[in-house]
């Protein structure tokens, strides 16, 4: 069978690595197929199986109507069997089945996610075409799926949750040495907290900022730490610790290596997610995984992921989420149960299984087993 994936989003930060995961662990528990990656020019190097497959370069701008004038025309060309589009945006000129990953409904539920009227415009759009035109859906949660059902009105059939995968490279096996390598690097203190990811309201760095203020203020002596290219939202959170009185002992690292991340998620004391919505929330699996202590929002997806491996609190309530910070920190035997449990839970999503409900989430929707269409 021809497989082509749509790896053109592969760059972002967060769908990026979903796709890197997936794309590998497939390829290697079929090989007996035959894989086409659409990538965007000079991408190539972001996915280490492009040697097992055929790169099909794709200059159309994402999000453009001549995506739709070049992509079935790719898929055409090449006799593909079966299309993922690993990111919500599908051809509107079906030519052969497609299964579509949906990893969330965020531009439904916090519009605001796209600054752009017209980018809003065109997600939604997109979003429910994607719904009406897949042969079959793939998402990372039951909560997404419950969203995906809820809002784009999908036969619950027609959505497969397949989880999101660790990637291997996650893991506690580290050298003092080289965890102190980043930490220097990175300029960063010992013993810190730490928290992850990009720059938007729903991530809610400024509940953060106030839970850890509050944390500060019951006695307890330890740093912040948020890394990852938040870019524009550096300068205003800031002046935001620094309103706070806690401007010395917040840490902004900006972006970090792929090859880094394992070993700055094992320097911490403990991961920190204060975000009020997630699909999936792969930084805290993937802190886990390297031996971290986990403390939580209590909402979305977040409590079906992590299960009894995390601390949980509303992020909304400063004193709440300090008071859970708290504990991670100062209760030795705690932090030892909760990083026993994080290995066991990290089980649940490794590459392997998340490969094999992907390939059986393509026989389901090629045999037509699943509801075509939309309505429940």
């Amino acid at each position: 069978m021809k497989i082509a994936f749509d790896l053109r989003r592969i760059e972002n930060p967060g769908v990026g690595r979903y796709m890197q995961c997936l794309v590998g662990a497939i390829v290697r528990e079929a090989p007996q197929h035959e894989y086409f990656f659409i990538m965007s020019p000079g991408t190539r190097h972001m996915l280490d199986c492009t040697n097992q497959g055929i790169v099909l370069p794709l200059s159309a701008r994402y999000y453009s109507i001549a995506e739709q004038v070049e992509l079935p025309a790719l898929l055409r060309k090449h006799r593909v069997d079966l299309f993922h589009a690993l990111h919500f945006v599908v051809p509107v000129i079906k030519v052969c089945p497609i299964v579509v990953s949906l990893l969330d409904t965020i531009h439904i539920v916090y519009p605001q996610d796209l600054p752009s009227w017209t980018g809003r415009q065109y997600a939604r759009v997109m979003l429910n075409l994607a719904g009406r035109l897949a042969d079959g859906i793939v998402t990372i949660s039951e909560y997404s799926k419950s969203d995906i059902v809820r809002y784009l009105h999908i036969h619950p059939a027609k959505v497969t949750v397949t989880y999101a995968a660790v990637a291997e490279q996650f893991h506690a096996a580290r050298s003092t040495s080289e965890v102190e390598r980043v930490q220097r690097g990175l300029q960063l203190p010992s013993g810190f907290l730490l928290y992850t990811g990009i720059y938007k309201k729903r991530k809610n760095h400024d509940g953060l900022l106030k839970a850890f203020a509050s944390l500060l203020a019951s006695g307890v002596d330890t740093q912040l730490v948020i890394a990852g290219p938040i870019n524009a939202g550096v300068d205003r959170l800031k002046e935001s610790a620094a309103a706070l009185g806690i401007g010395a002992r917040v840490h902004f690292t900006g972006f970090v290596p792929e090859e880094d991340l394992p070993l700055l998620y094992a320097a911490a004391s403990a991961y920190v997610c204060p975000s009020l919505y997630e699909g999936f929330g792969q930084t805290l699996v993937e802190a886990m995984a390297c031996g971290t202590p986990v403390v939580s929002h209590n909402e979305t997806s977040l409590p079906e992921v992590c299960g009894d491996a995390a601390l949980y609190a509303d992020a909304r309530n400063p004193e709440e989420f300090a008071a859970q910070l708290r504990r991670v920190l100062e209760d030795t035997e705690l932090r030892s149960t909760l990083i026993e449990r994080g290995y066991a839970n990290v089980a649940r999503f490794s590459p392997q299984m998340v490969a094999r409900r992907t390939l059986q989430a393509y026989d389901k929707a090629l045999s037509g087993r699943v509801k075509r269409g939309n309505g429940r």
